[in-house]
Order: structure tokens, then sequence, then C-alpha cells
């Protein structure tokens, strides 16, 4: 009982040291969610205006022949960015988007597909699987950076204004509130519009210079919005996963301490007992 009572405040000790982690985890997380749920909710309204603006110009007419309008089709090679986290304990978030870009890959063909992956998780298990993978960003750590967002619009647009690849897609995780995200693969380049919703607009000086204009600055915002829904999902995952894990160490932490209480009172009981045993042997 004596060595039971020892490992149970072990296990006590272990516990409660566990649920400060995952607390202090859990704060960070949300520190971190909140800084980057402000940032993605001031860009994401004018990215879906400007998105919606420019589908229903270049559905006009007429017809813009700008090299991110048109698919390459002198190759059937496509680039496909995955975007995933550096570090784990953030539940599912991960295994979701992987399984969702290994799909994609497969159904369009493993050896016409190369990947650019944004996160050490999806870098590492494309590379251990051998997917041809032709780039990686890795360390952000859920941390948007300027400077990383243009060397990735750089990977995604050189190979496909060269040629090199028809299609550019990104599969990322979208942020839609603290409980609810979703894994997409969304197509990046080239930009494709309904064919019927047509409006005639006037335009000055003419179209191809305004699409000149903006297309690259709707391409860069574009990229930098999904980067942002991704790692808003990130710390949104990891803040679940540590408010579950913290909740579980609660629990099993009272479930210890009434189990030590019984070994306490089982430990009396018998103490009791052997003594009023030992005074009736006295007694004789």
């Amino acid at each position: 009982m004596i060595q039971s009572l020892k490992t149970i405040k072990n296990r006590i000790r272990s516990t409660e040291n566990t649920e400060k982690v995952t607390a202090a985890m859990e704060m960070v997380s949300v520190a971190k969610l909140n800084k980057s749920e402000k940032s993605l909710l001031a860009i994401r309204p004018f990215v879906l205006n400007l998105d919606s603006i420019i589908r229903n110009l270049i559905g006009s007419e007429p017809l813009s022949t700008h090299t991110f309008l048109e698919p390459k089709i002198q190759t059937d090679r496509i680039c496909l960015c995955v975007i995933t986290s550096d570090s784990g304990l953030c539940g599912v978030y991960n295994n979701e988007v992987i399984r969702k870009a290994e799909s994609f890959i497969n159904s369009y063909g493993r050896e016409k597909t190369g990947l650019v992956c944004v996160g050490r998780k999806g870098f590492n298990y494309f590379k251990k699987n051998n997917f041809k993978v032709t780039n990686a960003y890795v360390g952000l750590n859920g941390r948007f950076s300027d400077k990383v967002c243009v060397e990735i619009m750089n990977d995604l647009t050189e190979p496909f204004i060269s040629g090199k690849v028809s299609q550019v897609y990104i599969c990322y995780t979208h942020f839609k509130t603290a409980l609810v995200c979703e894994q997409k693969v969304e197509k990046f380049l080239n930009i494709e519009c309904d064919s019927q919703n047509k409006t005639n607009y006037i335009l000055e000086p003419n179209k191809d210079l305004i699409l000149n204009e903006i297309l690259p600055k709707f391409i860069s915002m574009k990229l930098r919005l999904i980067i942002l829904e991704s790692f808003t999902a990130e710390h949104s995952s990891r803040t679940v996963a540590m408010k579950a894990a913290t909740d579980n160490a609660k629990e099993l932490l009272q479930g210890l301490i009434l189990l030590r209480n019984k070994v306490r009172q089982a430990n009396i009981t018998q103490e009791i007992l052997e003594i009023i045993s030992s005074s009736e042997a006295l007694k004789g």
C-alpha cells in the first residue's frame, strides 16, 4: 500500500505538470489565434470583392489574353502548393490536409505533379513517401511573413508563366470558425471565370492595361489570404486540442486524487486494525 500510494502521488504530480503545460500552450494558441484571425478578417472581404470584380471583368468582352488567364497547353504537368504546420499538437489538422493533397495528387498523377510545401509536417511526409517536392518553406511556425509570401508566389507563378506547368493549385485549410475548418484544393492559376457571368464595363484606358496592373496584385493578395486562412486554422486547431488535453488532465487528476484518498483511508483502516489486534493479543 505504501508503494502504491507513492506511485499514485508521482502520477498526480506528473498529471499536474502536464495540465500546467497544456493550459499554458492553450493560452499561447489563443493569443496567436486572436492576432491571426484579426488579420484574416481584415483582408478577407477585400480579396473576395476584388475576386468578384476581376472575374466579372475578365468575363466581359473582348476576351483578355493576360498570361495569368490562359492555361499552358504545351504541358500537362501541374504544381500543387500544400500548406501544413511546422509543429504538431494541433489535432488532425495536418493529417486532413495531407490526406486531401495526396488524394488530389493520386487522381491527377504523381509523376505529373510538382509540390511546393509550406510547413515541415507536409514536407517531411511527401519527401519520405518519394513525392516530387520542388521547394519547401519551413520554420514559419504559423507566423505570416510578407517576404516569404513573395518567395512562395514567385515559386508558384514562375513555372506557370514559363510554361513548365499548365495549372497551379493550392491545398490548404479554410478557416470558418474556431471550431469549424475545411480542407480545400483550390485552383490558383490560371484564373477562370463563369462564361455566363458577363458584365459590361466602361474601361479607361483599356481592359488589358487595367488587368496588367491589377492581376499581379490580386494574385499576391489571394495567396496572402490563403496563407492566413491556413495559419488561423492551425492556431484554432491547436487551441481546441490543448483545451481538450487540459480538460482530460483535470479529469484524470480528479480520479487520481480520489484514488489517493481511498488508498490513504485503507492504510489508516489497516493501521487501526493492526493496533486493535495487537491490543487484543496483549490482553490475551
